[in-house]
């Protein structure tokens, strides 16, 4: 990878002797490979291709592709909250969704384990905001087996907890439902402490083109260094 300017601010590089570029003005220093391999990662991660796909197709280990991956999905927890932030005033229309694993969704049991969460809709794009655990319903019978509190108490909660404003059946936050399914069945369930970086990316790639995906995810890629305002 050759690159004269600079990735974080566009003014001029210089080479040093260890290989490494360093940047007359802002006096950064970086390696050009691990830049470039970096945006491979990217590019692997806009075209959905799993950790394992990308790490194989680039010669890299799992950890190293496993770990971009959760960095870039963070990056993308902040510009969801960032956009929240912006346009919440705006998110007039709601609706509460339970997903559960398809391979659970036979047995009544495995609704303790769902994951529930409200997405709003402004236009055309989405927000979603995690809602906290349904295992609060969990009462402990020994040391060694759980059961669902009474199934009235349960079916209480779910009639008069039920958060919902949905102007038409057909909306965009059942369209993005239908895409969040899509998205994350092949993965075959997902533990709980990362099922909000994949809610996140969903919602990222339901909302932009691959183009503006890509956009977005570099400038946040620089914002790191240098805060600015943020794009939507």
């Amino acid at each position: 990878m050759e690159q004269e300017i600079c990735f974080y601010c566009n003014c001029r590089l210089y080479q040093l002797k260890n290989g490494m570029v360093k940047c007359s003005s802002c006096a950064k220093k970086y390696s050009l490979l691990k830049l470039q391999r970096d945006f491979d990662v990217l590019d692997s991660f806009i075209g959905s291709a799993t950790a394992k796909t990308c790490a194989t197709k680039l010669n890299l280990s799992y950890q190293v592709v496993f770990n971009r991956y959760e960095h870039i999905r963070k990056l993308l927890i902040r510009h969801s909250h960032d956009y929240y932030e912006y346009k919440r005033e705006k998110l007039d229309e709601f609706e509460e969704y339970m997903y559960i694993c398809k391979s659970k969704k036979k047995d009544y049991t495995s609704i303790i384990e769902s994951q529930n969460f409200v997405t709003f809709a402004y236009q055309e794009k989405v927000y979603n905001f995690l809602l906290p655990s349904l295992k609060r319903f969990q009462t402990k019978v020994d040391s060694k087996s759980l059961e669902i509190s009474s199934g009235n108490e349960f079916k209480k909660f779910m009639l008069t907890n039920r958060i919902s404003k949905l102007k038409t059946i057909e909306s965009t936050i059942t369209k993005f439902w239908s895409f969040f399914e899509s998205f994350i069945t092949p993965y075959k369930g997902v533990k709980s402490e990362y099922f909000l970086s994949y809610l996140k990316e969903a919602e990222f790639k339901f909302n932009y083109t691959k183009k503006e995906q890509k956009e977005i995810l570099l400038y946040l890629w620089r914002l790191q260094s240098t805060p600015k305002k943020l794009i939507f």
